[in-house]
């Protein structure tokens, strides 16, 4: 059985593919390539939209069977799951990069200081820069790794903030750039990938034997705990929280425009009372 397999169109949207079709043995398959909405936004240079925008038009290639599969990274996938679709997250080999790396410019030493201008889109980041960092400088970067570290080299930034995932994914080795491994706790979902399908589809059944162990093993269990609490807390991709199940204990940390608290428990309903009853709805809304 051929199989078609949706994915965006950058070098690391192609390169999970590759990684999807070699850890799960499948060996006839063609690529259906998708120009989202999100790609289309951020090669305008927008940088606030809603991550679902990198993924609603590859689901409808699945909804209108046009695909049989869908390869996303996982952090981009909404915690509302889409009706009639079904996933789950893996990762290729043994571990899981689930770290932030702070890169700094070509000739630069990796010593950072509070007034370098830093790149980084996403809230969380920025947050955490502000935060963990005590960064005073932050600027927007969009674009794919390849655009970034450009940017990057060409000036406009001493350091960015990049996944290491992607860049191991790629085989960037960042010979010429120092950086930094930095410790924050990532998003939901970091690190990891995740494949789809339509709810009684014919790809559904034949994938059975491929996918039967993963839905209850320890990577699926901990990300659909983070993404329980992220419905809970009703919280998008202008929500600035970071989560991290680990050895069934999810932490993790809501960052307001002036403080930030953290949070950890087993629970995902004694985790959002104690967040409801403190200060973290409150904090969570501010960047909204």
């Amino acid at each position: 059985m051929k199989i078609k397999i949706a994915s965006r169109t950058s070098k690391l949207a192609m390169k999970q593919v590759e990684l999807f079709v070699k850890t799960f043995s499948i060996k006839n398959y063609s690529l259906k390539e998708v120009s989202t909405q999100g790609d289309k936004l951020s090669e305008d240079g927008n940088v606030l939209f809603d991550k679902a925008n990198f993924v609603t038009d590859i689901e409808t290639c699945l909804l209108d069977e046009t695909a049989d599969l869908a390869i996303h990274s996982a952090k981009d996938m909404p915690a509302m799951k889409t009706d009639g679709l079904e996933h789950i997250y893996f990762i290729e080999g043994k571990s899981r990069k689930i770290s932030d790396l702070l890169i700094f410019k070509k000739g630069m030493e990796a010593m950072y200081k509070k007034n370098m201008k830093l790149g980084t889109s996403s809230l969380r980041r920025k947050m955490q820069a502000k935060y963990h960092l005590h960064s005073n400088d932050i600027h927007p970067l969009n674009g794919n790794i390849d655009t970034r570290l450009k940017k990057l080299d060409d000036g406009f930034y001493d350091c960015i903030i990049l996944a290491e995932a992607g860049l191991s994914r790629l085989d960037y080795l960042l010979n010429d750039h120092k950086f930094i491994k930095l410790n924050h706790m990532t998003c939901s979902g970091q690190g990891a990938l995740s494949v789809q399908w339509k709810v009684g589809s014919k790809i559904e059944k034949f994938l059975k034997p491929f996918f039967a162990n993963y839905s209850s093993d320890d990577l699926n269990l901990g990300i659909n705990m983070e993404r329980e609490l992220l419905r809970k807390l009703e919280a998008n991709c202008n929500s600035a929280i970071s989560l991290n199940v680990s050895n069934g204990i999810l932490n993790g940390e809501i960052y307001g425009k002036d403080k930030f608290i953290t949070f950890s428990g087993k629970n995902v309903d004694e985790i959002f009372n104690n967040i409801r009853k403190g200060e973290g709805l409150r904090l969570l809304h501010e960047h909204y």
